[in-house]
């Protein structure tokens, strides 16, 4: 035995590798079945919106037919109808947009402040204070409904947007918890700088960190603002003038006075998913994004 067999034979044999040909068609199978999935996954979410617009279009006679998804003939007649039956939609409209913008712009910049403090700053009971942010996350609503309710009554808030509004104007533990963990990503050296040219800590915030926050601020924008633009239950309860009903309320009162009437009630539910629809499908690949970073840290 020569010494190239000696050496071979010691070797340690190496596993047999698959062949190309086969590595690629098990990449292609768990490519198809994740697509294959996320496509089902996307008609299951997708597919109650279409049939609402669906129904919104029918006539009378065709309503409940379930072959007419797309439907013919297309009438508008329940659209104009839903105008009539709501004279004050365009009303509930800006009710709904005066709580939803002014409320996620309050709690972006009051979250977005918190949550730098909790990531840049020092201070004792730091992470006390982190851990008692997070707690509330599982109180649910319900328990502080009653005392928030006689607060905001003594205060002759009720039948007014201050109650949703103002509370909102002072962030919410998911949103600080949310730009925390962004923020925790960015490096400390962009603060360096900043501070070599003479920033403060104001300064650094509003002209170097929330700029590179642009991301977390669509996400977190987003959510807080289909958030208050689904909101129901808690606009029911301190909203009870109909002269400051939002969306929800007013189609909850559709489906109470115009039961048999489901053209106009479709109508509506269709009208009130539009722009969030529309609005995500322009922003989701920022908002992806931006919920991914805030998941990177520690």
């Amino acid at each position: 035995m020569t010494i190239t067999d000696t050496i071979k034979a010691g070797a340690p044999q190496r596993a047999a590798q698959p062949a190309p040909g086969l590595h690629r068609a098990r990449r292609r199978a768990r490519t198809g079945f994740y697509h294959a999935g996320m496509t089902v996954l996307v008609v299951l979410y997708i597919l109650p919106v279409l049939w609402a617009a669906s129904m919104s279009l029918r006539t009378d006679a065709n309503m409940f037919d379930a072959d007419q998804l797309i439907p013919h003939p297309i009438t508008f007649e329940h659209y104009a109808n839903l105008f009539t039956i709501l004279p004050d939609f365009g009303r509930y409209v800006g009710n709904t947009v005066l709580i939803a913008v002014v409320g996620t712009a309050g709690t972006l910049l009051s979250s977005s402040l918190a949550g730098y403090a909790l990531a840049r700053f020092t201070f004792p009971g730091q992470r006390a204070l982190l851990m008692v942010i997070l707690l509330t996350l599982m109180v649910p609503p319900q328990v502080t409904l009653i005392p928030q309710y006689v607060i905001f009554r003594n205060l002759n808030w009720i039948d007014t947007p201050l109650p949703i509004i103002v509370p909102m104007l002072f962030g919410g533990a998911l949103p600080t918890f949310f730009f925390r963990q962004f923020f925790l990503t960015l490096p400390r050296e962009l603060e360096d700088a900043a501070a070599i040219d003479g920033a403060g800590r104001w300064r650094t915030f509003f002209s170097v960190m929330a700029p590179l926050a642009g991301q977390a601020y669509l996400a977190m924008g987003l959510l807080t603002f289909v958030q208050l633009w689904n909101s129901f239950f808690v606009n029911s309860i301190y909203l009870q003038d109909q002269n400051q009903w939002v969306l929800t309320q007013a189609l909850q009162s559709l489906i109470g006075r115009y039961n048999s009437q489901y053209g106009e009630i479709m109508a509506g539910v269709t009208l009130v998913s539009l722009p969030i629809v529309i609005g995500y499908v322009f922003v989701q690949r920022w908002v992806v994004r931006g919920i991914a970073f805030s998941g990177m840290a520690n």
